[in-house]
């Protein structure tokens, strides 16, 4: 029960680099400077509660301004470490919740599974991800676990925080509200409406609409994408091929999140017939597949509120997403950052499965399926994901030298205003002493002045010039998972050095799960290279050691 843990928190540590990148500079650079350079009280609350994009992301800045009143730095690895607790504490909820249904702890070992995947790496590997998704997870998880123990007032408070994490915690008020009515809760639901109006009002005033409006256009010319963007964004966790056309990645998620919908609907049918039978006596007679077979003692009636609950959350965010979202392109729907829902997803339809079973025999037959399953989808997502994790990591690493040394390069168009913005910034952090870049850039710089040899001749290698692009094909490169072994192209004169990293070609070979091939190419496009005369070469870094050489020198243009 604890390997996908331990697994899932070693990657963490292993892979995470400390470098924001793109969203990232908003909410946490940005902030926290102006933070530091207005001492006024109402500007900085302002500051707090600011929209990012259209997010309020003050969960995210509060753990920001925590860690630097503590430290006095700013730290990308512990803000994705901040997230993974957000996770973890979700974790610890649940387990709270399950001692509740009476079963034995040996029924939840799926739980870990489903939850800690690999599959959604943005949301522990990226900064603002990791301080949106698992804030917003925990706080409804935690409100509707406070709600299913009649602890209104905590509940609601904890409401607040999810709604104030990203703008998916609104969706924790209509959750309550299904809580607080099959528990005939009839004055707190009152309340509740109430702080909903406040919370939910506030959240929006003075927020942009951020073109959100033309999905009713979409959704007008393309029906059927929100209805198969839902059950893909349910099923999400059967996307086994993060790098395969977004056709073939698909169509498994949208045929799991249907199937496992059916027993969802059935479950949630079941727990709302009572009340609806007892409230409005309605209906006369209702169908035997609708019908509780058992009520349970308190104590599973409180477990199961508890998932009615958080079930309720996932499906009305769900359904929002596949509204507003499917207009940016179908791919949004399986976006990693958005895996952690159906992870929770399939541990809400497997705990109401197990907790609801009246034979003993039926119980354990659906376990061992589950177990099998959760420890199935975990496994092809360490064989799928752990490649991508460690390509985006190198990814960053390379970046994060040219953002220090050349003033792009973490996301944003080389030499454009953004860029110029960013660079501003991030100089004055690390002039201020509150932020420093990983020391592994300069090593790398170091490592490519090393290579003079000419490589010209050899036949691994090979450079184009395309329109406006120098195109570079190594032939032999080969995946390797050790975050220092780095391959990557090198533009250097006496003033400059650009670094860019080789990346590996797509698989499109038989085996269907695996992502990469040997090979690798990069494309340096003119705009990335000031004017200028340059040696261009190839580099391979591994344990402070450097192999490669010079393949010819190219000129970039004044006029590019």
């Amino acid at each position: 029960m604890f390997m996908p843990i331990l697994i899932w928190v070693f990657v963490i540590f292993y892979y995470s680099v400390n470098l924001p990148w793109y969203d990232d500079f908003d909410p946490f650079p940005d902030f926290l400077h102006k933070w530091m350079i207005d001492t006024d009280l109402s500007n900085r609350m302002h500051l707090l509660f600011q929209p990012n994009n259209e997010h309020r992301m003050v969960v995210g800045k509060l753990v920001t301004l925590i860690y630097y009143w503590t430290t006095g730095q700013l730290n990308f690895t512990f803000l994705h470490i901040a997230g993974g607790i957000f996770t973890l504490g979700t974790l610890i909820l649940f387990w709270r919740a399950f001692e509740k249904s009476r079963l034995s702890w040996w029924y939840f070992l799926p739980v870990p599974f489903l939850l800690f995947q690999l599959q959604f790496h943005l949301a522990f590997l990226w900064a603002i991800c990791g301080l949106q998704h698992p804030p917003v997870v925990f706080f409804a998880t935690l409100s509707m676990f406070l709600l299913a123990r009649n602890r209104f007032g905590w509940a609601a408070l904890a409401g607040v925080c999810a709604t104030y994490a990203m703008s998916s915690g609104i969706f924790v008020w209509p959750a309550g509200i299904v809580v607080l009515l099959i528990g005939s809760h009839y004055k707190q639901l009152i309340v509740w409406c109430v702080a909903a109006v406040f919370a939910v009002g506030f959240y929006f005033y003075g927020l942009s609409a951020q073109g959100n409006e033309s999905s009713v256009t979409f959704l007008i010319q393309n029906p059927h994408l929100p209805v198969l963007g839902f059950f893909a964004f349910l099923g999400g966790l059967f996307d086994f091929f993060p790098e395969k056309p977004i056709l073939v990645r698909s169509v498994l998620p949208v045929i799991m999140g249907f199937l496992v919908m059916i027993w969802v609907v059935i479950w949630l049918v079941r727990q709302i017939m009572p009340w609806l039978k007892y409230t409005l006596n309605w209906p006369k007679q209702s169908p035997k597949w609708s019908q509780q077979q058992s009520e349970g003692s308190l104590e599973v009636k409180t477990f199961r509120v508890f998932l009615v609950g958080i079930l309720t959350f996932l499906l009305v965010d769900a359904l929002v997403i596949g509204l507003l979202r499917t207009r940016f392109g179908f791919f949004v729907m399986i976006v990693s950052n958005y895996k952690i829902y159906p992870a929770l997803f399939l541990t809400i339809a497997y705990l109401a499965f197990i907790s609801s079973a009246t034979r003993d025999n039926v119980r354990k037959l659906g376990f061992r399926i589950s177990v099998v399953t959760s420890i199935l989808i975990w496994g092809i997502s360490m064989y799928s994901y752990l490649p991508v994790i460690s390509e985006r990591q190198k990814y960053y690493t390379v970046n994060g030298y040219n953002q220090e040394f050349n003033g792009y390069g973490l996301g944003h168009v080389p030499y454009s205003e953004s860029a110029a913005y960013v660079d501003i910034l991030m100089k004055d952090m690390v002039r201020r002493g509150i932020y420093r870049y990983p020391p592994i850039g300069e090593q790398l710089a170091s490592m490519a002045a090393l290579l003079q040899t000419d490589i010209s001749g050899s036949k691994e290698f090979r450079v184009e010039d395309r329109d406006s692009v120098y195109y570079v094909k190594a032939d032999n490169r080969s995946l390797s998972y050790a975050k220092d072994n780095i391959q990557c192209v090198f533009v250097r004169n006496q003033e400059r050095l650009y670094l860019f990293k080789l990346e590996p070609f797509k698989y499109s070979g038989r085996n269907i799960f695996r992502q990469y091939d040997k090979g690798s190419d990069v494309l340096i496009p003119y705009l990335s290279l000031l004017p200028g005369t340059y040696d261009l070469g190839v580099m391979n870094a591994l344990d402070g050691k450097v192999e490669g050489g010079i393949l010819r020198k190219v000129t970039v243009p004044m006029d590019n």
